[in-house]
């Protein structure tokens, strides 16, 4: 739904009537992304919903909507097996879609998208079929709007992408939808190890970004949100020392900085000497990384994004092994949220 915002609010903006398309659930293959979604207008299509499978059985149905004007829905559709080929489906199956007006999903929805932001919308699958949406920033304020379901705010708080169905307080069943910008890792450095991680965040669908001087690195920093990280590898205080004052300002999901104990004190005293509380200096992970035994550049570029995954999930980056209870705690039952409010 992020790339499909900013021409979704121009025609919003426009009284253009706009139809989205989004996946409830699907049987027969698996493929769904829960960012994918599709709007129509008569200006346009906008994105895609599995692939592009979808849209032969969409056709007719859109073409109604955007004439009748016709109000939310969820249909069932079936996708041949040369549609789901063709989008690089392994087979056919069946899905259920909700279209709706673009215009269900409040303004305020679409602007956040827009702008990057983390968002959560919260659609019922019947009666009005009414949306609801929170934020991170609306979680942590003090209004007195009624809060959202709880089971919802921690799929939220998951920290990534994810979509599901939920039978919630009110007991109507609802499209619940976590949406997270892609993650982005700022390197403060060069060298093999800058090289490594890269790679490492790239594997991991994250959008690295390597920058070396103090300038361009403080930049970089002060646009990072909750969802992101930044690692330090420079051992210069002169760029060090500002670039930790700004990511402990900007306060992304993970901030951690490389080299050895020494080093972790030597940048501390230069925080504190510019004002830093012991209590702000506490949040940057120095020396960086799960303890695993890395030596090479890999092994530690491995370490460092073990231990940033290990803190969004909220896990100990211990041994599966020695723990008891399911693999995978997910869902309904995750541990604490990824990301402070």
């Amino acid at each position: 739904m992020f790339e499909i915002s900013g021409p979704v609010l121009a025609w919003l903006r426009a009284d253009e009537r706009t139809v989205l398309v989004r996946t409830i659930d699907v049987q027969g293959f698996s493929s769904r992304w829960p960012q994918d979604a599709l709007a129509v207008s008569a200006r346009g299509t906008v994105g895609e919903v599995l692939g592009g499978a979808a849209q032969p059985a969409l056709a007719p149905l859109l073409a109604e909507a955007l004439t009748a004007e016709l109000p939310a829905a969820v249909h069932s559709i079936a996708i041949s097996d040369d549609d789901a080929a063709t989008a690089g489906l392994s087979c056919g199956g069946r899905a259920r879609m909700l279209l709706q007006p673009a215009s269900d999903i409040p303004p305020e929805v679409w602007e956040a998208l827009a702008s990057h932001e983390a968002v959560c919308v919260v659609s019922e699958l019947g009666g009005e079929f009414a949306t609801t949406w929170f934020s991170r920033r609306s979680l942590s304020s003090d209004s007195s709007e009624a809060k959202p379901d709880p089971r919802a705010v921690q799929w939220f708080g998951r920290g990534n992408c994810a979509a599901t169905v939920m039978e919630l307080a009110d007991g109507r069943e609802s499209l619940v939808t976590a949406l997270w910008p892609t993650s982005r890792l700022v390197i403060v450095g060069d060298g093999l190890l800058a090289a490594a991680l890269q790679e490492t965040a790239r594997v991991l669908d994250w959008e690295p970004e390597v920058v070396a001087g103090v300038s361009e690195a403080v930049a970089a920093v002060e646009s990072l949100s909750t969802g992101d990280a930044v690692i330090v590898l420079t051992h210069d205080r002169e760029v060090d020392g500002p670039v930790l004052a700004a990511a402990l300002e900007a306060a992304p999901g993970y901030i951690g900085a490389l080299g050895s104990r020494r080093t972790q004190e030597a940048r501390a005293g230069w925080l504190r000497g510019r004002g830093v509380s012991d209590a702000a200096i506490a949040a940057i992970r120095g020396p960086a990384g799960l303890d695993i035994g890395a030596r090479t550049p890999g092994e530690i570029a491995l370490s460092i994004a073990s231990e940033i995954v290990s803190v969004r999930s909220g896990a100990g980056g211990s041994s599966l092994r020695d723990r008891s209870g399911p693999i995978h705690v997910d869902g309904l039952n995750t541990p604490p949220a990824r990301y402070g409010k």
